[in-house]
């Protein structure tokens, strides 16, 4: 707008204050074509955060829409001190007796001790060497400014294979090697040794076995079976178990219907979200007057009417018994929501999952249904929510040009004010100064 102002010192009149009364005036199509962009662009806002929504009932129904998303499984111990187990989806339903014998070990022993960690350990040049079952040999230079705490070091700093520490046993400081793996196939051998330091399975005797390297020992339902580690894989098909003390425990592997029920709910919520979300957008205030984003919104409310109509249908193909989602123990609310009866839905899974899967699943099951449903709504090319919004954007940007275009004439209009409102100014002015001219001759005559 104009930076510029008419003076009235000769009229009195607030030509200033007329003319931004007049422009406010003639500015009210402008403003009401602001408030139908506003309005427009939160239409464009609602629909991203339904786009939003969708996508996460899209997640939801593709973990139930395969026969694998309900092949969760849990494996559970008997003794959970003598070991723990999980089982994968890929595991068998079945009950074990597992024996554990022996826990695998690590090699480690301590060599002989010295006064402290910073004593010498080496006499002159030469190399301390080992190897740790059939791997490579690791090599440390030394020599008569080798300290037991710099052996360690540069142990440690040349292999992963194995670790090096110093620890002081009250008798002195001792350096203990420990292997990285354990298993019996994965003992240390000092193979070369300049220190003086005496270490078992060495070429200088000395020090002492602290833990025998150990392959774990144990039986699965009495057939006997070693492992490095006491992390055995591939015993059982699907299951993982990780040895933890010698003992007898039972393992049970079951359906995880507990994990399934959650995929469900999850699924339940996802929808409950979509439908909460376009009915609170399209109430009207009637003491405002104000409609809310998607009243009168055909793209928003049809997709709750489509998922409304999926949920509610009957799976061909399936038992009379398990055929809708109302068996299960999943309803539908006045508001057009889900309510899940937790127990009822824990049960048909305890009893029948195979159907309750097939439910969801089938060729037409809820989830596959509505995961092809949500995929086509949300194409982000060929989608109705897309091709809305884009309908919307598109409004917005015409009435973008016509607000900035109107702004322009306003401004021209201001301006023109401003011209006309100074002449009159002048031309009263003119007249003044006439008027005191010609009261001044008369002043004369008397």
């Amino acid at each position: 707008m104009s930076t510029f102002s008419v003076s009235g010192l000769i009229s009195g009149i607030d030509y200033n204050s007329m003319i931004e009364q007049i422009i406010e005036l003639e500015r009210q199509p402008i403003t009401l074509k602001e408030t139908r962009q506003t309005a427009y662009k939160t239409k464009i806002s609602k629909y991203g955060e339904l786009s939003s929504l969708l996508d996460k009932l899209k997640t939801a129904s593709d973990a139930l829409k395969t026969a694998t998303g309900f092949a969760s499984r849990t494996a559970e111990a008997g003794d959970a001190t003598v070991f723990n187990a999980t089982a994968s989806a890929s595991a068998t339903e079945g009950n074990y007796t597992v024996v554990v014998a022996k826990l695998a070990q690590a090699h480690r022993m301590a060599s002989s001790p010295v006064a402290s960690g910073d004593t010498a350990v080496a006499s002159g040049s030469g190399n301390f060497s080992f190897r740790v079952g059939e791997g490579e040999t690791v090599t440390v230079a030394v020599d008569g400014t080798t300290t037991l705490n710099g052996l360690a070091a540069a142990i440690n700093t040349a292999t992963d294979d194995a670790e090096a520490s110093v620890i002081n046993d009250g008798t002195g400081y001792r350096l203990v090697l420990k292997s990285a793996l354990s298993g019996a196939a994965n003992s240390i051998t000092v193979t070369e040794n300049a220190t003086s330091l005496g270490l078992p399975n060495g070429p200088v005797a000395g020090g002492q076995l602290l833990q025998a390297a150990q392959d774990a020992e144990f039986t699965i339902d009495g057939l006997p079976m070693t492992r490095s580690s006491n992390n055995v894989e591939g015993a059982i098909g699907g299951v993982s178990i990780t040895l933890k003390s010698v003992g007898t425990s039972t393992l049970s592997v079951t359906n995880d219907t507990a994990a399934i029920q959650e995929k469900i709910t999850a699924f339940v919520d996802a929808y409950n979200a979509v439908v909460t979300q376009v009915s609170g957008n399209t109430s009207y205030d009637a003491t405002s007057k104000t409609a809310s984003a998607f009243l009168g919104e055909s793209t928003a409310r049809d997709v709750v009417t489509r998922l409304q109509s999926i949920l509610g249908s009957r799976v061909s193909g399936l038992s009379d018994g398990l055929r809708v989602l109302s068996q299960i123990g999943i309803s539908t609310e006045s508001n057009g929501s889900l309510k899940i009866d937790a127990g009822v839905l824990a049960d048909k899974l305890a009893s029948d999952l195979d159907g309750v899967s097939g439910l969801f699943n089938a060729e037409g099951g809820v989830a596959v249904s509505v995961f092809d449903y949500v995929d086509q709504v949300t194409d982000s090319i060929s989608g109705s929510i897309a091709s809305r919004t884009k309908g919307l954007q598109s409004i917005v940007s015409k009435l973008s040009a016509e607000i900035e275009a109107a702004e322009a004439r306003l401004e021209d209009r201001e301006e023109s004010l401003i011209q006309q409102f100074a002449k009159l100014e002048a031309i009263m002015s003119s007249y003044s100064t006439q008027a005191s001219y010609l009261s001044g001759i008369l002043s004369t005559l008397e």
